[in-house]
């Protein structure tokens, strides 16, 4: 996709993986559009289908130079996790990995006097399950029979953070702006039939949650670029990211479980 169409906003798709675990087969695409107040975007995301990993950060706006912090966290991800690995390695090095990203976007900010700071949220698959692991306001979302369902909680407030001043979201955990971060996590069995949504506030703070839910409840056709497009056709002002990991039985399987 060329720089011009970038900046033009238009959703911008990663690639579109396929890939096996046990009697489970995943497929996941990714989508991301820049926000029209951005002259960049300040989301990253990675879908790695070697690894089974998928993740969306978000650089934290007010802080200094969002989409360094996020490239940060995402590529700190890349190089950690071993493709290949069993279930329990792989999530206990995209967890050190997060320590060590936040760590060093600490450092950095503290030296440079601008602090650095970015949501993530992340699902590594293998087992049977999805291990997701969050800090900030990015979100998983698991479909299923028809229904929408949260698999993280925000961590953020909103409200007004002086005496007159507009009301907005502050996030209250994240990678980079204290020296040590506390890193949730939530397991979810998968079926057949199952999709993960990962997304950022563009996406979620845009696209009512009835709809969302339609969206994600509709089928296997449905991908990335669709939800991120529906979220600038709602208005999103800010940066849209999107990952949707499809689950279905894989080829000659018995059960729908690994």
């Amino acid at each position: 996709m060329s720089d011009e169409a970038a900046r033009d906003g238009a959703a911008r798709d990663g690639a579109v993986s396929d890939a096996t675990m046990g009697e489970l087969r995943f497929a996941a695409s990714a989508a991301t559009r820049i926000g029209p107040r951005h002259r960049q975007n300040e989301d990253a995301h990675a879908a790695w289908d070697a690894a089974a990993l998928f993740v969306v950060s978000d650089g934290i706006g007010g802080l200094a130079d969002g989409a360094v912090a996020s490239r940060a966290v995402v590529e700190l991800l890349q190089r950690g996790v071993t493709p290949g690995a069993a279930l329990d390695r792989r999530v206990a090095q995209a967890r050190d990995a997060l320590f060590r990203a936040n760590a060093a976007l600490f450092q950095s900010g503290a030296e440079s006097g601008a602090p650095l700071g970015a949501t993530v949220v992340l699902a590594v698959l293998g087992e049977g399950c999805a291990v997701c692991l969050w800090a900030g306001d990015s979100r998983a979302y698991l479909a299923r029979a028809g229904r929408l369902h949260p698999i993280t909680r925000d961590h953020a407030i909103f409200g007004r953070t002086a005496p007159g001043a507009a009301a907005r979201t502050v996030i209250t955990r994240a990678i980079g702006p204290e020296d040590d971060v506390e890193i949730d996590c939530a397991i979810v069995d998968l079926v057949a039939g199952d999709a993960l949504l990962l997304c950022s506030d563009g996406v979620h703070g845009a696209i009512p949650s009835a709809r969302l839910e339609q969206l994600l409840t509709t089928g296997p056709g449905v991908g990335a670029t669709q939800v991120v497009e529906e979220a600038a056709a709602y208005g999103t002002r800010d940066d849209a990211t999107a990952i949707i990991v499809h689950i279905r039985a894989a080829e000659g399987a018995h059960g729908a479980r690994a």
